[in-house]
């Protein structure tokens, strides 16, 4: 068996424990990739003076164990796309005016990675494809639901983890790793401390354990003063858990292993609002005990809703009296940088090219993926994917709304919903409700227009 140089052990070691003491200060927002229209992150991040993002989110793909993100768009050698492409410039881009990104696993939906790949092996290798394609010296783990439960993914996960930031630190590129996780502003429950102690006791540097302050359950709550209290809680947490492995830290060590994110505005809870005074709250603990991390859920949200304040929460607007990226301007006094730093430049165009920000869009293929809101020209009519399709034939898949052009001829198999209009036997008809199969000339859901 090949022996690894006691050199090589020596360094990887070194690099490692760098890692945990790498930039504090740092604000790092999310961002929704599969959203539509893509996100342009340079765009964003130089005409805002935002220095570094999350990108959200790698899961696992319907093909196995091969990284995806948000399950629609695979990732690796000899895969391209619209959005892959979009994704790659944006980050060039971004990183070529100093900024820089991570890349997070996991999220709500789909399912993670560590629990599609059935073995450190396979798992290390899609992780480290993600690691490759974007170049990443930052990655985060967003670890929530039934997979803070799954022990055995867990320890695969950390134990693939452990292997690929030996393997990046022996190659002089030191890779960061943050956990994000749920919480109460008591603290850690019992599944997000399973996420820290695999991680600790697999040996994976950790820089900040990053906790979601946020959907807490109930109404009545201030949302600024919960987060600052979870943070507290937490601090006071991993304390003891990395003691418990006989490991003491100082008190600012344990400070800079805290990450806050608050979900911005009307959160998924009835009744819990973040609001910009919150967002101020928050800056401050966080300045005055040295957080390591702040970011927020997510970018897209960073504006007033069109409807004005109140309301659900929505994946484009905050439900609360804003300008334009105000949670990013007062988190981002939080202004340390991964990257050579971005000085902001609220005339720059930039832009990576993404499809459907701009222009006529592109004509159907039905080797693409395409995701909710991306639209395609078909036979010289525009459509609109209300969902993940691909094959599915515009004008001939309820999947596709017809934006503009040609009214479609009606077809049994295509299921239209209520204002969708169609053309049969020379006239035009329009559905009040959901219909399927139910012929346009015999009245009932079908108007006949004209």
């Amino acid at each position: 068996m090949k022996r690894t140089s006691i050199k090589v052990f020596v360094a990887a070691a070194l690099s490692l424990c760098a890692m945990a003491s790498q930039a504090s200060s740092i604000y790092a927002p999310y961002v929704d990739l599969t959203a539509w229209p893509t996100p342009i992150v340079d765009q964003i991040g130089v005409q805002q003076g935002i220095q570094q993002f999350s990108l959200a989110f790698i899961v696992g793909s319907s093909n196995g164990c091969v990284p995806s993100w948000g399950g629609v768009q695979d990732v690796g050698p000899g895969i391209s796309s619209d959005l892959l492409t979009a994704i790659a410039t944006g980050i060039s881009n971004y990183r070529g005016k100093g900024g820089e990104v991570t890349v997070s696993f996991g999220g709500e939906n789909g399912t993670p990675l560590m629990q599609v790949c059935s073995d450190v092996a396979s798992l290390q290798k899609a992780i480290q494809t993600v690691v490759d394609t974007y170049s990443l010296t930052h990655i985060d783990f967003d670890i929530e639901g039934t997979a803070q439960d799954d022990l055995a993914a867990l320890a695969r996960n950390f134990q693939a983890v452990a292997q690929i930031q030996t393997a990046q630190a022996a190659k002089g590129t030191p890779l960061h790793v943050t956990l994000t996780v749920p919480v109460l502003a008591s603290g850690l429950t019992q599944d997000g401390l399973n996420v820290v102690n695999a991680a600790i006791a697999n040996n994976v540097a950790i820089d900040t354990v990053n906790v979601m302050a946020m959907d807490y359950g109930g109404s009545g709550f201030d949302m600024g003063q919960a987060a600052i209290q979870a943070a507290q809680s937490t601090y006071s947490q991993l304390d003891t858990a990395y003691k418990s492995v006989g490991q003491t830290k100082t008190n600012a060590q344990l400070w800079q292993l805290v990450g806050v994110t608050p979900m911005i505005g009307v959160n998924d809870t009835q009744g819990e609002t973040f609001t910009l005074d919150n967002a101020q709250s928050l800056v401050n603990a966080a300045k005055n005990n040295g957080y390591g991390l702040l970011s927020n859920w997510s970018v897209g949200r960073d504006q007033a809703c069109p409807g004005g304040p109140g309301g659900s929460a929505s994946d484009s607007c905050s439900g609360v009296a804003q300008t334009p990226y105000q949670f990013a301007s007062i988190l981002g006094q939080f202004a340390d940088h991964w990257g050579t730093g971005v000085t902001k430049d609220p005339n720059y165009g930039g832009g990576s090219g993404s499809g459907g920000t701009g222009g006529t869009p592109a004509p159907w293929s039905a080797a693409k993926v395409y995701t909710a809101g991306m639209e395609v020209t078909y036979q010289g009519s525009t459509y609109k994917a209300q969902w993940w399709t691909q094959g599915d034939v515009p004008g001939q898949s309820s999947v596709w709304q017809l934006e503009s052009g040609a009214t479609p001829t009606w077809s049994a198999s295509i299921a239209y919903t209520s204002g969708q209009c169609v053309m049969y036997q020379g006239a035009k008809y329009c559905a009040q409700w959901w219909t399927q199969g139910n012929v346009p000339s015999a009245g009932g859901v079908w108007v006949k227009q004209g």
